[in-house]
Formats: structure tokens, sequence, C-alpha cells
């Protein structure tokens, strides 16, 4: 991922704790999070249930608030996602600016800025299969400074059979596994 996120920091030379399962920010999995959970997510992909803050928000033990790229306002970035496997679905980008280092980041705060693909909307299709790269261009919003934001990654997954609004049965309906990532970057 880039930019690298908290549990994955150390991958890139950051002197950051070591998430060794750091490919598995998946909400606690599919059961935890649809069936004991009701469909929450922890903001950066933990255990909706655990208590505040988690591993990967900031002031969990993975979120040490470590800067780990600068960007300009208003600039288009590619971001590289590397799947390991892929479950089709797709991804969504967004931003949380926190204004002082004890801030934790709320899915308000990321619903407020999500992020444009350079080519239009805000949902990337993962269409293809196996280990890949993906390599997508987002806009970062032209008046949005900050000296420490949270860049977050959302894949919603689906390869899962669920039934869609019109009733009928098809893989992608319903409930499906997400991931998240979290990363601390700065936009000046």
């Amino acid at each position: 991922m880039d930019p690298v996120g908290r549990g994955s920091a150390w991958r890139k030379g950051f002197n950051t704790p070591r998430d060794f399962n750091d490919n598995e920010s998946f909400c606690g999995g599919f059961t935890v999070h649809n069936i004991f959970n009701k469909g929450m997510c922890g903001v950066c992909g933990d255990n909706y249930a655990t208590k505040q803050p988690r591993a990967h928000e900031n002031g969990g033990y993975y979120g040490t608030g470590t800067i780990v790229k600068t960007y300009k306002a208003g600039e288009t970035i590619e971001i590289l996602v590397e799947l390991t496997a892929s479950h089709k679905g797709h991804f969504e980008f967004s931003i949380c600016p926190l204004t002082d280092k004890n801030d934790i980041e709320t899915e308000k705060c990321f619903e407020q800025y999500p992020l444009q693909l350079a080519s239009g909307g805000t949902k990337y299709p993962v269409t293809t299969v196996g280990n890949r790269q993906h390599r997508i261009k987002v806009v970062l919003p032209s008046g949005l400074k900050c000296q420490h934001c949270v860049f977050r990654w959302h894949y919603r997954t689906g390869n899962t059979w669920g039934i869609c609004e019109d009733g009928k049965g098809s893989n992608g309906c319903g409930p499906q596994e997400v991931f998240r990532t979290c990363s601390d970057i700065q936009i000046i």
C-alpha cells in the first residue's frame, strides 16, 4: 500500500510497531463484522467491539502518528494497493484531518472527505482475480491542508453470495467482507 498503512509502515523502514498480520485488517472477519457486530467495523479495520482507540486507530498500538507521506492540497496522487487475494468488489478512499495528536478518527470525519478518482466517481471496481497491484489516481481536496491527516483505504469485497435489493440472489449482494487500512499523511 502506498501510502503505507500503520501496521505495515515498518516494512518501508519506519520505526513503528510490526503487524505481521497486516493484510488482515478485515473488521474481525466476516462473521464478527456482519453477525456479532451487526455490520459495524472499526474505522481502520479493527474489530468494532474492541475498546477505542483500537489497535490501528490514532493512539492505538499501531497508531503512532508517524507521517509516512506528504502531499499538496488539490494534487492528483497515485495510490498503490497490492491485493494478495482478489475478492472482487470495490475500493474507496477518504481522508480524516486530525486537529490534536490525541484525536481518534471517526466515520463521520471520513465521510466528510471522500476522495474522487481522477477518472471520475469514488468507487474503484476490482474485477481481476489473483495477486495484483492496482495503481489508482485520486484527487486530494483543494481546500484541505493538515499537519496530520488520516488516509483510509476501504475495500468492500464482492465475492460472497447474498440477496440483492431486488430480492434476487447474486455474488456481491448482501453482507460482504470489508478490509480497511489507515495511513498517517500530511497535506500542505
